[in-house]
């Protein structure tokens, strides 16, 4: 957050899902921290890999995502099917379910309903802490950290295609090494 920054003493009267935490020197950092990551989308590979054991096959998890991200990175594989995919609720609404809309007789492929899930997990993080506020704050770039965004492109294209501000990725990047990484560089001159 900006320098001049300051949190609201009260908290607001609605549950939000940005939360402000002192910072180095003297500032804030605004997090939006999702429940439904990678673990939604890990949920959806155990899923299916139920379905097929249910199914009299077995299939390991390796295949599976082999497989859903070659028919989800097709750029044929998009479609108007929404999900939601808050399996796992959020901070803010934890009362919240997961949902699926636009179903159609063309949009339930396999590759489709992959990409549509990973562009669900990155709507969900849009709506938390859109492009918008990221901009009034003078942010010009995101630095993706963690295992979803280093092994899945597909969610690596909706996350840049949503937010329209350019992506790199730090595959050792998790919040302890973003937390030492930020010290480093505020120690510098």
């Amino acid at each position: 957050m900006p320098k001049d920054f300051v949190p609201a003493e009260k908290p607001p009267s609605t549950p939000h899902p940005i939360e402000y935490f002192p910072f180095f020197d003297n500032s804030y950092l605004a997090v939006a921290a999702s429940l439904n990551g990678g673990n939604a989308l890990a949920a959806f590979v155990r899923t299916l890999q139920q379905w097929s054991l249910d199914l009299g096959f077995q299939v390991p998890q390796s295949k599976i995502w082999q497989r859903v991200l070659e028919l989800g990175g097709d750029q044929q594989s998009k479609s108007s099917l929404a999900i939601k995919p808050l399996i796992f609720g959020e901070r803010h609404t934890p009362q919240e379910n997961a949902s699926v809309t636009n179903i159609d007789l063309g949009n339930v492929s396999l590759g489709k309903v992959t990409r549509s899930l990973c562009k669900g997990v990155i709507t969900n993080i849009h709506s938390m802490m859109p492009r918008s506020i990221l901009v009034e704050n003078g942010i010009t770039s995101i630095i993706g950290g963690g295992s979803a965004l280093a092994r899945n492109p597909i969610l690596l294209q909706e996350l840049e295609e949503m937010y329209d501000l350019p992506v790199s990725l730090d595959s050792r990047g998790d919040a302890a090494y973003g937390s030492a990484l930020a010290a480093i560089n505020s120690k510098k001159p």
